[in-house]
């Protein structure tokens, strides 16, 4: 049998991971919808939103002072006086309502201990400019099969952000590697949950695809072996919404061939006046 021909369970397989994708940008909280990233280091406004914004008492996240009239909402209870709302990642993370179309939570703390509101519009411009994510058509070729070695205490790495700044360090748990036109290829990767994150770039970025890069999210298995299915490599969010400031492909994840697979960019309408 054929390896690079495609069998009809992986081209469902790969519909159902596209319209999985399509319905989490579009998503209320969905990178489409992210409107503001507000970083706080006293007591302020917010713009778009109700409510006086400040450190919370504890650094655990914010506080916020509001009036029923407000009509802000925290963790399901409607504040009328002050509320603190926890951070993304702390053990009880706050959810924020202030409309129908409206979300909020909190992320932080950044390097210096400040936290930040995120504002998230279900009905934002860019989730009704929203035509599609354009990608190349599935190719089993680009499955890839290789392996992950563990380095005790991880290789370090400089990367770079989408918003610019100084370069950041980063620590992969070990090196990816594959073959491609009989040579290896090795990348490196950021912790990412149980997954590893691989921020990459190949001959075809800022041409036929999106400027900053890809992503590509992989589980190494106990064996050592990992898939690579780079039909599953993504934009970033940052390529949505400019709230986002997205890591850059480190010097090593910078191919020099191309990788027709995968997402391209994402399309927009823009309404005409």
């Amino acid at each position: 049998m054929d390896e690079t021909a495609t069998t009809p369970e992986a081209a469902e397989q790969h519909a159902a991971f596209r319209r999985k994708r399509d319905a989490s940008v579009r998503g209320a909280q969905g990178a489409l919808a992210l409107v503001t990233t507000a970083w706080v280091e006293g007591e302020t406004e917010i713009e778009d939103v109700p409510g006086i914004w400040s450190p919370s008492p504890t650094n655990d996240g914010l506080q916020v002072a509001a009036t029923a009239d407000d009509g802000i909402v925290v963790d399901g209870q409607e504040v009328d006086g002050t509320a603190i709302v926890y951070g993304h990642d702390s053990m009880t993370p706050s959810q924020v309502r202030f409309d129908e179309s409206r979300t909020a939570f909190v992320i932080g703390p950044d390097f210096h201990g400040r936290y930040a509101l995120r504002v998230w519009d279900s009905e934002s411009q860019a989730n009704q400019d929203f035509v599609r994510l354009d990608a190349y058509d599935f190719d089993p070729a680009w499955v890839k099969h290789g392996t992950f070695e563990a380095v005790e205490g991880g290789v370090g790495f400089e990367y770079g952000k989408s918003q610019g700044g100084s370069l950041r360090q980063g620590v992969s748990p070990g090196r990816i590697r594959f073959e491609h036109e009989g040579e290896q290829v090795e990348l490196l990767a950021l912790p990412d949950g149980d997954s590893l994150q691989i921020v990459f770039a190949d001959a075809t970025t800022g041409d036929e695809t999106y400027d900053v890069g890809r992503f590509l999210f992989v589980k190494p298995r106990h064996d050592g072996t990992v898939e690579l299915d780079f039909n599953r490599a993504v934009v970033p969010p940052c390529a949505m919404s400019d709230q986002y400031n997205c890591p850059l492909p480190p010097a090593g994840n910078r191919l020099a061939f191309p990788i027709r697979a995968g997402e391209r960019r994402p399309v927009f309408e823009r309404a005409e006046g």
